[in-house]
């Protein structure tokens, strides 16, 4: 097509062909994954360091039935303040990145009109 049409004939050799598109889309991916790689691993140490805290949080060693029985009410207890204010409250701040959780609270907003 370059060498026969009557103006895409002008373009110099240097500028077309696939190893000349395949250069330029690895330009424009490289430009992609390096402007947005940091705002990835940002998120990424934040679930991390949530983790991390909330993990530090629970007992390293549950050495009776009570220990086991007083950790699994906390996680219990706090399901269920986050379930209440997504279902009741309609406030979805804990999921941020889950959509599902988004419809959800929508949908107490419209009941509650």
């Amino acid at each position: 097509m370059f060498e026969n049409h009557p103006l895409l004939s002008k373009i110099d050799k240097s500028m077309v062909g696939i190893p000349v598109l395949d250069q330029k889309l690895v330009q424009i991916q490289a430009t992609i994954i390096a402007r947005c790689l940091p705002e990835i691993v940002r998120k990424i140490n934040e679930k991390l360091n949530a983790s991390i805290s909330e993990l530090n949080r629970m007992p390293k060693t549950l050495s009776s039935v009570g220990e086991a029985l007083t950790t699994f009410m906390g996680i219990v207890e706090s399901a269920k303040e986050s379930l209440n204010k997504i279902n009741v409250k309609g406030e979805y701040d804990e999921y941020l990145d889950d959509k599902n959780m988004h419809c959800t609270a929508r949908f107490v907003e419209i009941v509650e009109r």
